[in-house]
């Protein structure tokens, strides 16, 4: 009866090939899983949609947003889920409504606890009673015909910010019922860097 074998190389050569082979894909396919993990949790790319945030942010802009969920403060540029609107009743009670059903880029203009009026007259946004020096605008603060979401002052309920887009002539924001408040878990990230066009690479303010 002939026995079934298997005969392994003596040539330790073919194993130290075999060997260096390995380390080098292991060490090829560590940072490709780093970088994967970091674009799951920690990053994501998003990608600008129209006008409103002009003259800071461009149609079609590439942005790296920090998915980690941090305090929002006054002056962040987010991305926001807007499926739905927080509004308030007359009762003073908060209530949701239907927003814009898609994710959108704005920046947060006062956070919880902050007493926020509008100027019509004067095209200004106040914060507890301070007017704000907004540099980044390319247009003054109205508040809208139709649509106008709140009684001003407002103060903002802890836990929600009010956000605005730079390009106030046009921008559908917290002004406006279709976007309200926004719960602070609804902030789906912070803008850190413009990624493209790269002759614009750099941190966004």
């Amino acid at each position: 009866m002939m026995k079934e074998y298997v005969r392994f190389s003596r040539n330790p050569g073919i194993h130290h090939a075999i060997g260096e082979a390995i380390d080098i894909i292991s060490a090829a396919m560590i940072p490709i899983f780093v970088m994967i993990l970091l674009f799951t949790y920690v990053f994501r790319v998003a990608i600008v949609q129209g006008d409103s945030m002009l003259p800071t942010l461009q149609n079609e802009d590439r942005l790296l947003v920090l998915q980690l969920q941090t305090r929002p403060k006054s002056g962040d540029i987010v991305v926001i889920n807007a499926d739905d609107a927080v509004l308030v009743s007359q009762s003073g009670s908060l209530y949701m409504t239907e927003g814009l059903h898609k994710s959108i880029v704005k920046r947060v203009v006062a956070v919880g606890g902050q007493t926020l009026d509008i100027s019509s007259e004067e095209g200004i946004v106040y914060i507890n009673g301070q007017p704000q020096e907004e540099l980044y605008t390319n247009t003054i603060t109205q508040l809208p015909d139709l649509g106008n979401a709140f009684e001003y002052p407002f103060t903002v309920p802890e836990g929600f910010v009010f956000v605005l887009g730079d390009n106030r002539d046009i921008s559908l924001d917290s002004r406006y019922v279709n976007v309200g408040l926004v719960a602070e878990e609804e902030i789906e990230g912070t803008v850190l860097l413009r990624l493209y066009p790269l002759e614009k690479i750099g941190a966004v303010e």
